[in-house]
């Protein structure tokens, strides 16, 4: 007898192949069968007749690196389908921190990741993992290693180059985690302390990695004014270390650049492609993105860290000086800001009870109600929260979402962040179901075999993770059920918290571990390590 049966369904095998009827048989966790019809005796039968099979999808963009720790990891994802992340994207992983620099580290990517449990103690990427490992996981989890974390590790905030030593240092960190099985090394250039580096800086510290298959998974340096420099300047680095690169949530920032820009943008990336450079992007199907409200300021006023960051934001000199630089247009870094204005900057976290009226507000409708400038809203709240503030910003268009979506290039991510309290991003529970939902049923965008592909069996190639996002004998059963009738996205902006509904069931390794809309945790989900 088998572990499970599933009979009539329409495979959508995830290879952007048209799907046809038929019948997977599973046994010891892997599909066994594939065919027509099927005739074994089974623990589980399942009649999918009328619903769609697919693989369980892939999300290789989160944020989770300290949410895994919490007692309700994963039931999100499995509530939408997703079976398997990659976490530690936009040079922000949790690891490597050394305790020298823990407690800088942890409360900068608070508002990203949110805060690690007291009682988990690691320093290294191989230490971190093996944590992990002893959790009760509901869903696969795998991890990439940041780059502006490995240089916070030997160096913390502070400016300058690096030293040899420090360089050495870091190459220790780095190998530690490509040996533990990092998917690869995601970079946040835009970032402090990431972006104190120039070209040869980086280069020097992706050194370890240089001539392996190991993707460079970069939130490059601009992604509006600056976006075709932003995207040269990665594929130089990508090229001169001959890796691949992949493009972290693309897009293209700003009404005065929405279409035309993409457009040059994308040619860029074609140019490099049609050379011979391997190069892939993902994207989220929202024109709002979310991260710290802090990175909105310039570079120079997040120099040395937290501490010299809230000092200038309370000098009222300085805090001129930074609301003339916001105002205008800048070449040397992204002004995203000057792209979108405050009415573009919704407040989604912060920690003080009197600070709770504002979640949710726009900045410019909180300076109207309290009849201020919008600036010194910010900067106060910015140094009353301790720069512990998450913001949503909305700075991209529905025609470039779509016509990215439709790149055979691009997979389709989440970028799920997770700060403590507040309101999250809709797209941490509604991605997937919005992808079936509007730009499959509604508006056509994409064919259901099309956004099966980029959300299973595409971010599976591009990152190496084996055994998964494909249905396949001798694949994991990680699958789905739905009818994509039923599919339906809940949460948006005001209400993001509220779950999709339609998928009947989600497996992984084919035991039920979402059933009508109702979750249970098994247990099986695994740690994935990439193999070299």
């Amino acid at each position: 007898m088998i572990q499970l049966l599933i009979k009539n369904g329409f495979i959508v095998d995830g290879t952007n192949t048209k799907g046809y009827i038929g019948d997977i048989a599973v046994d010891k966790g892997k599909i066994i069968k594939i065919d027509k019809s099927i005739n074994e005796e089974a623990d589980t039968v399942i009649d999918a007749s009328g619903k769609i099979i697919s693989p369980g999808f892939i999300d290789a963009h989160r944020h989770s690196d300290a949410f895994v720790f919490k007692e309700n990891y994963g039931e999100i994802q499995i509530r939408q389908g997703i079976t398997t992340t990659i976490n530690g994207n936009c040079g922000l992983s949790v690891v490597p921190c050394p305790n020298e620099w823990k407690d800088e580290i942890y409360s900068y990517l608070s508002p990203i990741i949110g805060s690690v449990p007291k009682d988990v103690n690691f320093e290294t990427f191989s230490e971190y993992l093996n944590e992990v490992e002893k959790l009760k996981l509901p869903i696969n989890f795998g991890m990439h290693v940041g780059n502006g974390t490995l240089r916070m590790a030997v160096n913390g905030f502070n400016d300058g180059e690096l030293t040899d030593e420090q360089y050495e240092k870091l190459h220790l960190f780095l190998n530690d985690a490509i040996d533990s099985g990092a998917f690869g090394v995601t970079m946040g250039i835009v970032y402090m302390p990431e972006n104190m580096y120039d070209f040869d800086g980086v280069v020097k510290a992706l050194e370890p990695i240089r001539n392996k298959n190991i993707p460079l998974v970069t939130h490059i340096r601009g992604e509006g004014d600056l976006l075709v420099p932003s995207l040269e300047e990665v594929i130089a680095i990508a090229r001169e270390l001959n890796i691949p690169l992949h493009v972290s949530h693309y897009k293209c920032v700003g009404p005065h650049n929405w279409g035309h820009l993409l457009k040059d943008a994308t040619e860029v990336i074609m140019k490099a492609q049609n050379e011979g450079m391997k190069i892939t992007a993902d994207i989220y199907p929202w024109t709002a993105g979310s991260t710290q409200l802090v990175q909105l300021l310039p570079p120079e006023f997040l120099e040395g860290g937290h501490d010299k960051t809230i000092e200038r934001l309370k000098d009222p000199i300085k805090r001129a000086e930074c609301k003339n630089i916001l105002e205008n247009k800048q070449e040397y870094f992204e002004n995203l800001l000057y792209s979108v204005g405050w009415h573009s900057i919704m407040i989604t976290t912060v920690q003080k009870e009197k600070n709770q009226k504002f979640v949710g507000k726009r900045v410019s409708e909180i300076a109207e109600e309290l009849g201020r400038d919008p600036y010194d809203v910010a900067f106060d709240l910015l140094v009353e929260e301790d720069l512990n503030v998450s913001m949503v910003n909305f700075i991209v268009s529905d025609e470039d979402i779509e016509t990215i979506l439709k790149y055979p290039f691009t997979s389709i991510i989440s970028d799920s962040v997770y700060p403590d309290g507040g309101l999250p991003h809709p797209r941490q529970i509604g991605t997937h179901a919005k992808i079936l939902e509007e730009y499959v049923k509604e508006k056509n965008i994409l064919s259901l075999e099309e956004a099966i592909y980029k959300m299973t069996y595409l971010p599976a190639k591009i990152f190496g993770i084996e055994n998964k996002g494909r249905i396949k004998e001798g694949y994991d059963a990680d699958l789905a059920i739905f009818d994509l009738s039923n599919i339906k996205n809940h949460a948006d902006y005001v209400n993001p918290t509220f779950s999709p509904t339609g998928f009947d069931y989600i497996f992984i390794s084919g035991e039920i571990t979402n059933k009508s809309d109702t979750f249970i945790n098994t247990g099986l989900g695994k740690v994935l390590r990439h193999k070299l």
